[in-house]
């Protein structure tokens, strides 16, 4: 130890010297008390692993003093490594050759009970029984067991099927009840039968996230002792009848007695559990089926059952068996904790702590209302409000891996069918058609038939499909928050290739708008000269992927404070503007496409010419104007502001020398700025906005005074305000942004009139109403 340094280690000779004195020592006390003690660790297992030492262990050397050494081959270094430590000054670490920072970081900490196994046993413990050594002493019961025990042993397997979906062990958290490894030996058949559906429900939910692909090693463990599952095999299809004979006899049994309040609590379980089961067995099948109406339906039917039935369950929980005080079991019947301990891998997290009861009943309350929610995604018939309900089912989701996965399985099975049945090229196709209509989309328009302009749309949308980027969008919003964010850094790129060969398309339109017209036919020049159609499609989409990325650093904290300046800037002076300005062309389109469609009308009134003498028709009173994206607008109006007064609101704030900035010598502006835009510099449109641009921007607004910076930013909030309260019919959302405006605005004035200039304390960022737009708070 004495030998380490920042790059190296003990010199090599020095370390076998003394492992080998310690090894001789160990084997000669070993076999001195071999004689008293034969349960004294084997030589492979002291720990000295290394062929030469093994062998000098063997060779039945001595060493100078026994005594020195412990009986079973360790040797205590202990001060010897804490004098080593005290030569290391703060910040530097001892690298060996064969062990660096990787293996120190993967190591298993010895004696720690979270991560050694052995710390949770004595050498004279007897082993976790199996089910069939649980069986021969009698510690589970296989029959007559009484109402109170099915209750306890049925809400323990909830919240063990709860803990599994929040990303713990399969082995761990579902096979530690002794029960799910054979139920056929089961003798209560209301047991066996719940412990075969809970075991095929597995099956069934491994099946849905597989076919989803949105998880990652933080949220699911897909992989356990399937040996267990594959032991007994019932196919999910017939649960169904088994969980409801099993109600029906009890239910009859109910009948006869005087007091069934117990047993009709055994059977709330038993068809909660069948309609639960039903409801993801269905959305496993839909997956890949046809999603019919009707499939909808009856899921929404099953959803609404279990939903009335979990209060029930709640209320009925003190009836069951509870866990004992200070036992890591669920429950006192059936389950042993540590069963699989010794087959996990080494480094394998120790500390389980399964849900307790009503927890998992929320969980499961809540699951279900995410279920009926997910439903509402077979009536997004186009990719613009498909996108908006993932982006909102994301907020809403958290980390429940399987509502997530339910979402994916009922919209696209794979990434070329969507809703089961559609191909992703149709799906796509359809929705530029809704987004703006483009004429040579739409059936009704002849040029749609042109040999040309259908060669071209084949092209472009064959081109999108196998560069997979906005069924990836799709997907991605399926994933984890923190995950959705490197993925969507490196989606963002793929779009430039696709806004090139939107151009392109949008370029042969017009060129072959022009050759028609040269050749008189005016009527297909028109449709054909349609005005970036499709550019402006894809544009809309890159801008929206573009502001998530970088608005999500706000909800995973990664920003900070002196950083919030240039984040707020970049979408205030560009990226929000051009989401306006993207749905504003699009209106504009819709409404010279709806004025062209009424002139057609009008020819065709007149046998084909339109008549120089009759006057011209009024128009329409009542006539709705298409405005399909007006609410969009308005609020990315709000945004805009709220983004500007951030912006303006730091840049006062920094000025006033209120926020602290990071030392200069440890800093680099430029290179965190680029690192924070960094997936935005492949694209062509928007072009890469470089850090001089940035700081010349910025130093232009410095020159304001601190009191004008703070009256800006007020301007800015109170014109959010103005537009949000204008908002008919407001969310939850539009509500909590609302209140951030009106907090910010008087926070602004105050400062713009001098409050506490003499203080000068960073002001608190609360995050806490939305996750992009924090309330300044004075300290």
């Amino acid at each position: 130890m004495n030998g380490s340094t920042l790059c190296g280690v003990a010199e090599p000779a020095d370390f076998q010297a003394a492992a080998a004195t310690a090894a001789a020592a160990a084997a000669a006390a070993t076999r001195a008390n071999s004689s008293s003690d034969r349960d004294e660790w084997s030589v492979s297992e002291c720990g000295f692993m290394d062929p030469e030492v093994q062998r000098t262990m063997r060779s039945g050397s001595t060493a100078e003093d026994i005594t020195l050494y412990p009986l079973h081959g360790w040797l205590d270094v202990s001060d010897e490594f804490l004098a080593a430590c005290k030569e290391l000054i703060p910040g530097e670490l001892a690298q060996d050759m064969m062990f660096g920072l990787f293996e120190a970081m993967s190591a298993i900490e010895i004696m720690d009970p979270k991560m050694d196994v052995g710390m949770g046993f004595d050498k004279l413990d007897l082993p976790p029984p199996s089910f069939e050594v649980a069986i021969a002493t009698g510690v589970i019961k296989l029959d007559n067991l009484t109402p109170t025990e099915l209750i306890g042993i049925f809400d323990s397997l909830f919240s063990c099927v709860v803990s599994w979906l929040e990303g713990n062990s399969m082995d761990q958290v579902l096979f530690n009840c002794l029960y799910l490894h054979a139920p056929s030996k089961i003798k209560d058949k209301a047991l066996r039968v719940f412990c075969t559906a809970v075991r095929n429900l597995i099956v069934v939910i491994k099946s849905i996230i597989i076919i989803a692909g949105v998880n990652e090693e933080e949220d699911f463990q897909l992989y356990g002792n399937s040996a267990l599952l594959a032991a007994e095999k019932a196919h999910p299809g017939n649960i169904f009848g088994y969980l409801k004979e099993v109600e029906d006899e009890l239910v009859r049994k109910c009948k006869q007695l005087t007091s069934p309040e117990d047993l009709m609590s055994v059977v709330h379980r038993l068809r909660f559990m069948r309609h639960l089961f039903q409801v993801i067995y269905q959305v496993e099948q839909m997956a890949a089926n046809d999603t019919a109406e009707d499939t909808i339906s009856e899921i929404y039917k099953n959803l609404n059952v279990a939903s009335e039935l979990l209060p029930l369950l709640r209320k009925t929980i003190d009836r069951g068996t509870q866990p004992v005080e200070g036992s890591e079991a669920p429950n006192p019947i059936g389950f042993s904790t540590r069963i699989h301990d010794r087959t996990q891998p080494p480094s394998f997290p120790r500390s389980i702590k399964i849900r307790d009861r009503p927890a998992s009943f929320q969980f499961l309350e809540e699951m279900i209302s995410r279920f009926k929610y997910a439903c509402k995604v077979t009536r997004n018939k186009d990719y613009f409000s498909a996108l908006n309900f993932f982006i909102e089912y994301s907020k809403k989701s958290g980390q429940c891996i399987l509502s997530r996965s339910v979402l994916q399985s009922l919209f696209t099975a794979n990434l070329r069918l969507v809703h089961g049945r559609m191909p992703m090229k149709l799906f796509l196709r359809h929705s530029v058609q809704a987004f703006n209509s483009p004429p040579v989309l739409s059936p009704k328009n002849s040029v749609s038939a042109d040999p040309k302009v259908q060669q071209q749309l084949e092209n472009f949308f064959r081109y999108c499909i196998s560069l997979n980027t906005f069924t990836m969008f799709i997907r991605i919003c399926g994933f984890n928050r923190a995950r959705q964010r490197d993925k969507l850094g490196r989606l963002i790129e793929n779009f430039d290739a696709i806004q090139v060969d939107a151009a392109r398309l949008d370029s042969f339109m017009n060129q072959l708008a022009n050759e028609r017209a040269l050749e008189g036919n005016e009527l297909h020049a028109t449709a054909l000269k349609h005005s970036t159609h499709f550019s402006t499609w894809v544009l809309y989409n890159c801008f929206r992927a573009m502001l998530i990325y970088l608005m999500s650093g706000f909800e995973l904290e990664l920003y900070a404070v002196h950083e919030f300046l240039y984040i707020y800037w970049y979408p205030y002076e560009f990226l929000v503007g051009f989401l306006v300005s993207a749905l504003t062309r699009t209106e504009n389109i819709l409404l010279a496409q709806e004025e062209y469609a009424e002139h057609l009308s009008k020819i065709q009134a007149n046998g084909g010419t339109v008549s120089k003498n009759r006057k011209a028709a009024k128009p329409r009173k009542n006539k709705k104007l298409q405005r399909p994206y007006r609410c969009e607008i308005v609020f990315y109006h709000a945004l805009l502001s709220l983004c500007g007064g951030m912006y303006k609101a730091m840049g006062a704030l920094t000025k006033d020398g209120r926020v602290r900035l990071p030392m200069p010598t440890f800093d680099n502006e430029e290179v965190r700025y680029n690192r924070r835009f960094r997936p935005f510099g492949a694209l062509t449109s928007p072009p890469p906005v470089s850090y001089q641009e940035f700081k010349s921007i910025r130093d232009h607004m410095m020159l304001a005074s601190v009191e004008d910076l703070y009256a800006v930013a007020a301007k800015h909030f109170d014109q959010a305000r103005n537009i949000l309260e204008n908002i008919q019919n407001p969310d939850q959302e539009v509500l909590d942004l609302l209140q951030i405006a009106r907090t910010n605005f008087v926070v602004m004035n105050v400062l713009a009139r001098g409050h506490q200039k003499d203080v000068k304390r960073q002001p608190e960022f609360d995050f806490s109403k939305h996750s992009y737009f924090p309330i300044i708070k004075l300290k």
